[in-house]
């Protein structure tokens, strides 16, 4: 009897443990909407690397993506600013199409709008 709970005992402990190691990989998405004229990015790569963009958008209504897989429990950061008052810039991070988190603003030519975090566990 005390055999037969042991191995119980053992088989649990590495079902638990392997379960805990398991990480699952998302679609991580950066994007950017809102703006009328010119502004910059800072965004993150699945390398770690910090990368900068200068787009220029047609109009408000253009969007610009960035797209990749990550890990859960990863870094995830998108950084922006535009000069022109009259624009506007909106930025979310969406993980596996859902937004995650996003913030804009709106005639702020001033301050750099931040989106990050962590790729959230399921």
């Amino acid at each position: 009897m005390y055999m037969k709970n042991l191995i119980i005992l053992i088989i649990a402990i590495a079902i638990v443990a392997s379960g805990c190691s398991k990480i699952t990989e998302v679609k991580v998405t950066y994007e950017a909407t809102s703006a009328i004229s010119e502004y910059n990015l800072y965004y993150l790569t699945p390398e770690g690397d910090l990368k900068n963009s200068q787009i220029n958008p047609q109009s408000a209504q253009d969007v610009w993506r960035f797209s990749y897989f990550a890990d859960e429990g990863d870094i995830v950061y998108v950084s922006g600013r535009y000069f022109d008052i009259n624009s506007a810039l909106n930025i979310m991070i969406k993980v596996d199409g859902k937004i995650y988190k996003q913030a804009s603003n709106e005639g702020d030519t001033l301050k750099f709008l931040t989106v990050s975090g962590v790729v959230p566990y399921k």
